[in-house]
């Protein structure tokens, strides 16, 4: 079948937000053996996702003009992934998914060091295609769950006046927490950037970043904190931990703690019951921490990294950086 790849536009956000809604309910029937048909991502939740890297959302296209596939990459700093990623199921095996890969890949080797992608371990058809792409297996990710129900009696001591969200800060006083979640990020892995997460959930009213500061008014951590869902007719009460950094050398017990009871009065304030994150095991100390807060691991997803990599990328560190490679 001939088919050709053009930038994603915003009128086809619609389609593509269909198509993804097909791709993955396939792979639930067959994977996890889930009946159910997966509901669309909004509208509005895909422009804030191709809004990071307009230039590196793409959509593959028949010779008819139907829609046969997509791709979403986005760069955090020199840091880059891609997904979500899908093909129909009746286009696979011609060349499609090899095409949306390699075009996301030649638009993030030119931005990032680092470039990298999440997805199912239970698929090894796609496994598969990133192996031959030229990724290589890394520290797993966990996903991880937090019954904002189950964990009242630990976290309800916390208020609404202790709540420090970046959005409710002065322009100054923004500026200056922008300049240090990047230094965080930076100190996490060499040149990480979380800022434009920071910016874009307040600017598309998704959520809030909390902050935790230390002595001298230091910023020692921060939570980009998802309170809007992901799809339509999501009835699942759910708030994500978008990406969660604390500075090296901080207390990260102490820290971890302030900005879950922070999350833990966001969300129960809006009627939400449950929250999830998802944790690079390379930070080691970050799941069991994220355990004792009363987090359970639900799945795991596998995280691989485009070679040659920085040696870093490979490397356990006692660091805490919570994210996910996909979106």
């Amino acid at each position: 079948m001939d088919f050709s790849l053009r930038r994603m536009t915003d009128s086809d956000l619609s389609t593509v937000a269909e198509t993804e809604a097909g791709v993955f309910t396939d792979w639930y029937r067959i994977h996890r053996r889930e009946p159910e048909g997966l509901p669309e991502r909004t509208t509005e939740e895909l422009r804030y996702a191709t809004s990071f890297d307009p230039a590196g959302n793409h959509v593959a296209v028949a010779a008819d003009g139907a829609l046969v596939g997509f791709i979403l990459a986005r760069t955090w700093g020199k840091v880059g992934w891609f997904g979500t990623f899908g093909v129909p199921t009746q286009f696979h095996g011609l060349g499609i998914g090899t095409a949306l890969v390699n075009r996301a890949v030649d638009y993030l080797t030119s931005r990032c060091s680092v470039v990298g992608l999440e997805t199912m371990p239970e698929s090894g058809a796609t496994l598969g295609l990133y192996t031959k792409a030229g990724f290589a297996a890394t520290h797993p990710t966990f996903i991880v769950e937090l019954s904002l129900i189950r964990e009242a009696d630990r976290f309800r001591g916390a208020t609404p006046d202790e709540i420090v969200s970046w959005g409710e800060l002065s322009a100054s006083g923004r500026s200056r927490a922008l300049g240090e979640v990047r230094e965080i990020s930076d100190a996490l892995l060499p040149g990480l950037d979380y800022s434009r997460e920071v910016e874009a959930v307040h600017a598309h009213g998704f959520g809030k970043t909390l902050l935790c500061y230390g002595r001298g008014e230091r910023l020692d951590g921060f939570a980009v904190l998802r309170t809007s869902p992901f799809r339509r007719e999501d009835t699942s009460g759910r708030a994500f931990i978008h990406v969660l950094g604390i500075r090296p050398g901080a207390s990260s017990r102490d820290v971890l703690g302030n900005l879950v009871r922070q999350l833990w009065t966001t969300a129960t304030s809006l009627g939400l019951s449950r929250a999830t994150a998802g944790v690079g095991t390379r930070h080691q100390t970050a799941p069991g921490l994220l355990f004792d807060n009363g987090f359970r691991a639900v799945r795991t997803a596998a995280r691989m990294v485009l070679l040659p990599a920085i040696d870093d990328i490979f490397r356990p560190v006692d660091t805490v950086d919570i994210s996910r490679w996909a979106g």
